[in-house]
């Protein structure tokens, strides 16, 4: 189901001439430099095709031939576009290579080019046939053209061949086209089968292309599909003989889920799982802008979420449907009725994928229609929608603030490693938010005492979803502000324990510690064994403050509801009390003001 979703999605970017996906036999490959050679082979000059970026030098993404796959430490040449290791016999930074192992990749790479362009009538494969050849490792570092970008050269990019006078690189010229098409050709693995996509008889692909992308996988990329031990053999089949895909739809799958992940667009990061999502069909991609916004629902330009820089740049039309999504979630409305410049029956997917070894594993798929997409997001919002502490406060809470809150000093490598993935989940299917959200997010309160507008938010939010999934009591009950008449005895200790603090407060001005400093954690776990103290001290408060008998009354109102003080409060109950020591807090902020 996914390669199938994924190589239809292939197809309709081969239509697009603006996607830059590349077709069957080609990559994307990060470039540094071009080689210029002579028509008889001469090293001419190097040209830097690196991109400015601030102060840095970004490799360009140019298509070239297919890459191939370098497991373990194996020994294999790329036509035409290699490091300078393969190209001139120069070691790389940070690689243990020794000169034997420096002289064989050279070796490979000559071979393989001896191979596939010995005997094309072409000026450009004479010319790299000629260089190769001639070209001694020994003596590279001293060629004059190759010691002045040497240092650059060996961090690593790829090189491309240009031939003196003449436009495009050598691997675009018609007659090497050709030449690497028939090299494919007779490279095709031989083992014919049913493709499980098409249907249809063809070679079958051995290896499938490493994906590349993924937050906290290997740089070099990893395997969707792959299968390397004796244990995955199926009916004598190894490899990926196991599942036969043909090698186009491996290579068209592949290249579509690369093209996502380099794509900002269709591409969010959240803890560590990372997220990439398309439309069947689109409206000018506006139905992927529309839904990265929803996750990241920040303003123009930068913003840190979770371990990642993003620059958030934004159609005016996703603004303003952004805009109309947003007031329906504050009125608590379905939010896809009524949407203008998105399709919201046209099916819609969402592919969470994770990093494990050299392999990719899958943490969630999930295929609808993109109208309902839109409403379970619209419901997670208004879940969590609660009275905010600061008026520069967001709005709407993003994935990544919630996921740092779970984590000590909202350091985003500390985030539990599976909690992004079942975040998204309940998100896109309304199910209930995974226990180990409510639990850390009470840990981390009982861990620093201290509530804030997030946290009180994912509280709020946990507790309305499982009664509401669960009907474990009346929903109605969670609400965004203080409710006085909710009588359940969490709720209301916390609520009174706001006003003890606050009575406190009032007693000393400008205190640096109350009793929620010190007290909060054993009071909404064992009520029935500091309330006791916290009132006695209360009464000393209350005499020493000029505001002491408003503050009493208070008191004496929310005390009126509870006829004694458990000795244990569930995990439910705990949250309450976290969710009326906020709401009081914020009512009597309010109040002041």
């Amino acid at each position: 189901m996914i390669i199938n979703a994924l190589y239809q999605y292939y197809e309709r970017l081969l239509e697009d001439e603006d996607s830059g996906v590349s077709r069957p036999g080609y990559s994307k490959a990060k470039v540094s430099y071009a080689v210029v050679l002579s028509t008889d082979g001469e090293l001419l000059s190097t040209i830097d095709l690196r991109n400015d970026k601030g102060n840095k030098k970004i490799l360009r993404n140019l298509d070239v031939p297919e890459q191939v796959i370098r497991p373990g430490t194996g020994v294999k040449a790329n036509f035409l576009c290699d490091n300078c290791t393969y190209v001139f016999g120069i070691k790389q930074k940070n690689k243990n290579d020794d000169e034997e192992r420096i002289k064989a990749k050279f070796e490979a790479f000559v071979k393989l080019h001896e191979e596939i362009l010995g005997g094309v009538n072409d000026k450009g494969a004479t010319a790299i046939l000629n260089f190769l050849r001639n070209w001694d490792i020994t003596k590279a570092g001293k060629q004059p053209q190759i010691s002045e970008v040497i240092e650059e050269l060996s961090e690593g990019g790829n090189l491309v061949f240009k031939l003196e006078g003449t436009e495009g690189y050598i691997h675009e010229r018609p007659a090497v086209k050709k030449a690497w098409k028939n090299y494919r050709s007779s490279q095709e693995s031989g083992v014919t089968g049913q493709c499980l996509v098409t249907g249809n008889n063809a070679f079958i692909a051995r290896l499938h292309q490493n994906i590349k992308g993924v937050t906290g996988a290997q740089t070099s990329g990893a395997s969707l599909v792959s299968f390397n031990l004796e244990a995955f053999k199926s009916y004598g089949k190894t490899q990926s003989y196991n599942a036969p895909v043909s090698e186009n739809v491996a290579f068209g799958y592949t290249t579509a889920l690369n093209y996502l992940l380099r794509n900002e667009k269709h591409r969010i990061p959240i803890g560590d799982t990372t997220t990439v999502f398309w439309a069947e069909r689109s409206t000018d991609g506006l139905e992927e802008d529309l839904l990265g916004a929803l996750f990241f629902p920040v303003r123009e330009g930068s913003k840190k979420e979770g371990n990642e820089q993003r620059q958030v740049t934004r159609d005016p039309q996703t603004v303003q449907l952004l805009h109309d999504i947003f007031t329906k979630v504050r009125a608590g409305e379905p939010v896809s009725d009524g949407l203008t410049g998105v399709d919201r029956n046209v099916n819609f997917y969402i592919l969470g994928l994770a990093p494990n070894a050299s392999r990719l594993s899958v943490r969630f798929w999930h295929v609808d229609q993109y109208g309902k997409f839109l409403d379970k997001i619209g419901q997670h919002y208004i879940d969590l929608a609660i009275v905010k502490s600061f008026e520069n406060e967001p709005d709407f809470i993003s994935i990544g603030m919630i996921l740092r809150e779970t984590a000590p000093a909202g350091d985003a490598k500390r985030i539990p490693p599976l909690l992004g993935g079942v975040l998204m989940r309940s998100i896109l299917t309304g199910m209930p938010y995974p226990q180990v959200l409510y639990n850390s997010i009470l840990s981390r309160i009982r861990a620093d005492q201290k509530v804030n507008y997030v946290r009180a938010a994912i509280i709020k939010a946990c507790l309305a979803r499982n009664r509401r999934y669960y009907n474990k009591g009346n929903e109605v009950d969670i609400t965004m502000a203080l409710n006085e008449q909710n009588t359940n005895v969490g709720y209301r200790l916390g609520r009174l324990f706001a006003l003890l603090e606050k009575a406190q407060e009032e007693a000393n001005p400008g205190l640096n510690a109350t009793i929620k400093d010190r007290y909060f954690g054993a009071a909404s776990a064992s009520p029935g064994t500091v309330f006791p103290i916290l009132l006695r001290l209360t009464q000393h408060h209350i005499a020493k403050a000029e505001n002491g008998r408003t503050t009493d009354k208070r008191i004496e109102e929310v005390l009126g509801g509870i006829d004694s003080f458990p000795a244990h409060l569930n995990l439910e109950e705990q949250g309450l009390f976290v969710l009326g020591y906020y709401h009081q807090r914020q009512a009597l902020i309010a109040k002041n003001k």
